[in-house]
């Protein structure tokens, strides 16, 4: 699927709203980080576009390959979301065999997971395509000013 702008570096259509006043809205730093956001999904679909893959499901693939074993608690935490949130990402990984759901030994409340075979086989196949992904979402940028965005964006986060 392609959608608008994903190829040539500028954004889709916005019905007509580049013609507004938008007042102090792109001097705020959130707002501005809301439709950075927006278009790093954008990008992740496009460049996903027939993976069945989300963004929030590549996280939690990446956090539990690099974390065989880590508890629904820790990856919603790692993910700075809800654990509602999470169960509803994790769900059709769950369903589709790319990963395993099990008790937390002495609790079996708690649940942990790890990549089936064939899931790490299929994300590992998928991996590389985060790479593309983050080279089309910051094209207009120069090295240095990737790097210095990183680094700004770890501290807003508190990940410094």
């Amino acid at each position: 699927m392609n959608r608008p702008g994903l190829e040539t570096g500028t954004a889709p259509d916005d019905g007509g709203a580049a013609s507004l006043d938008r007042g102090c809205l792109d001097e705020l730093v959130g707002h501005l980080l809301r439709h950075a956001f927006l278009r790093g999904h954008q990008v992740f679909a496009g460049v996903f576009d027939g993976d069945g893959i989300t963004p929030l499901q590549f996280m939690v693939l990446e956090l539990v390959d690099k974390n065989p074993g880590v508890t629904h608690r820790e990856v919603a935490g790692a993910m700075s979301c809800a654990p509602s949130v999470l169960t509803t990402a994790l769900k059709p990984l769950v369903a589709s065999g790319a990963l395993s759901r099990e008790a937390v030994a002495g609790d079996g409340r708690r649940a942990a997971y790890r990549l089936s075979d064939a899931g790490r086989s299929w994300f590992h196949g998928l991996r590389p395509k985060i790479s593309r992904a983050e080279r089309e979402l910051l094209a207009g940028l120069e090295d240095a000013d990737r790097a210095s965005l990183r680094v700004m964006l770890r501290r807003i986060a508190g990940r410094s």
